[in-house]
């Protein structure tokens, strides 16, 4: 059956997009700055979007531009993080990577990024403290930066593996450019973030991570784990180093 309804793996692709969107409904994502979308990124990292939101918006209130933000202390900005996992951590980052942006570019901005192809973007995404596949590419693809790129996350990971869009035993830190690579040629970055938007609300409550719900999952018929569990291998993600200490005076 799979086989007379693709006749490759671009077929996949656009049909798994049009049984979400018909599932779901159309979404048209709001386009952020890409400097906002990446330090938004790294908040709401393993944790739900609603609540990602809820302490970044906090955190604006408190730190209204990049400069004053750059300078927060970890422990400041760890008592914003309230409901986090890995709130420490995610506080340090935060001004890193600003401090670092600001020292290579001489300006709290990702402009630049708009001139470099996609995967050199990802690449420079990814030297940033801390900063792992996951993140680089929601930045690609859902920011200004407007980039035909799928953006992977710990949510969609799971029905990307199901359906066999990646080999078995892909790691995280490939997943994105594979996915990207196999798509219809022609996707524009609408498509691709309207797909990365779709697997994530699907692994929600259908395609879990344990107990995936293959009955009233809209993509079991193109699913070859369709009725079991299918094993889902875990990669490490990218170690944050500080190059700052903690020990900064307090206030910002």
């Amino acid at each position: 059956m799979q086989i007379s309804l693709f006749s490759s793996r671009h077929d996949i692709h656009g049909e798994i997009l049009v049984r979400l969107e018909h599932f779901y409904g159309e979404t048209l994502p709001r386009r952020q700055d890409a400097l906002r979308q990446l330090i938004y990124m790294v908040i709401a990292d393993r944790t739900a979007p609603s609540v990602g939101m809820a302490v970044f918006d906090r955190m604006i209130s408190v730190y209204p531009n990049w400069a004053r933000l750059r300078d927060a202390t970890v422990n400041n900005l760890e008592q914003l993080f309230v409901g986090l996992p890995q709130k420490r951590r995610k506080a340090m980052m935060i001004p890193e990577i600003l401090k670092a942006i600001e020292d290579i570019t001489g300006e709290l901005s990702l402009d630049h990024l708009a001139d470099m192809p996609s995967e050199a973007a990802q690449r420079w995404l990814q030297a940033l403290p801390g900063v792992n596949a996951d993140v680089a590419s929601a930045v690609l693809a859902f920011s200004s930066l407007d980039r035909p790129v799928f953006a992977i996350s710990k949510q969609n990971i799971h029905p990307v593996r199901r359906l066999e869009l990646c080999p078995p035993g892909t790691p995280m830190s490939a997943v994105s450019r594979i996915v990207t690579e196999a798509a219809p040629p022609q996707w524009t970055a609408r498509q691709f973030a309207a797909l990365s938007r779709g697997l994530g609300k699907l692994s929600e409550n259908i395609c879990t991570e344990r107990q995936p719900d293959c009955a009233r999952c809209p993509l079991a018929t193109l699913c070859k784990s369709q009725g079991r569990s299918a094993e889902i291998i875990p990669f490490p993600s990218k170690k944050f180093k500080p190059s700052h200490t903690e020990t900064v005076a307090q206030g910002s």
